[in-house]
């Protein structure tokens, strides 16, 4: 079983400004997926020392991590294949530009850009934006099929 804690939009200098019940499930991944605007390069730093790291740049991410990280990425965890991509333009249809950046038509595709969580099915894969770092994260855990768990915060819990 893999269990990977994926974010996106931190928007942050560093890790200590995201929430804590998200830090806290940080530790228990197996991979951190953050599907960009990390927004300082801080920020994938301290997520490297707590654990292995897969991340994408995204529009507000400093030259730094432009230069540094891919626009996508797609790996392997346990028995799935899984793209990750920040996205663009417009929250409507973002599912869709999202999954055609995947012609390898992945199991799993991460992605953010829209500040909205989504998990859904899109062309025979699971798409799942956890939404923005400050409110929100989501835990997939891979065994025999992918389970998601989109967890919502409160504001009060950084």
């Amino acid at each position: 079983m893999t269990t990977i804690v994926a974010l996106s939009d931190s928007h942050c200098a560093g890790i200590s400004a995201l929430p804590l019940q998200l830090r806290q499930a940080l530790d228990t991944a197996d991979i951190i997926v953050h599907a960009g605007d990390h927004t300082e390069r801080a920020v994938l730093d301290e997520l490297k020392a707590v654990g292995e790291v897969v991340a994408v740049a995204g529009n507000m991410d400093s030259i730094a991590l432009k230069v540094l990280l891919p626009l996508r990425q797609l790996f392997s965890a346990g028995t799935a294949s899984v793209g990750v991509v920040h996205g663009s333009g417009a929250p409507r249809g973002i599912a869709e530009r999202v999954r055609a950046v995947f012609p390898e038509n992945p199991d799993l595709i991460v992605f953010g850009h829209s500040h909205v969580q989504f998990d859904g099915m899109l062309d025979g894969t699971r798409m799942v934006n956890p939404g923005p770092a400050a409110s929100g994260y989501a835990v997939i855990t891979i065994d025999r099929g992918i389970d998601v768990e989109l967890v919502r915060l409160q504001a009060a819990t950084a």
